[in-house]
């Protein structure tokens, strides 16, 4: 895949911060870490158009998966693969 890496990861998430129109990213074997999976997390608070994030294959650990968790708890319109 493309190797985003966390930073990639925070670069996509400011843009999701804005973005009303994209509804699907996949992200699967990025090399993303918990890092990177908070700085998703916090962009999906804000965002209500994407409703499915794919984030299998990455290492996003117990912290990053927390930090999805509680964007989700926010955010009922996304579904993430992991």
């Amino acid at each position: 895949w493309n190797n985003i890496s966390d930073t990639g990861a925070a670069s996509l998430a400011d843009s999701m911060k804005i973005n009303t129109t994209l509804t699907q990213l996949r992200l699967r074997d990025n090399n993303i870490g918990a890092a990177g999976a908070a700085s998703l997390a916090e962009a999906m608070k804000v965002n209500t158009a994407l409703t499915q994030l794919d984030l299998s294959m990455n290492n996003i650990g117990d912290a990053g998966a927390a930090s999805l968790a509680d964007s989700i708890k926010v955010n009922t319109t996304l579904t993430v693969q992991l």
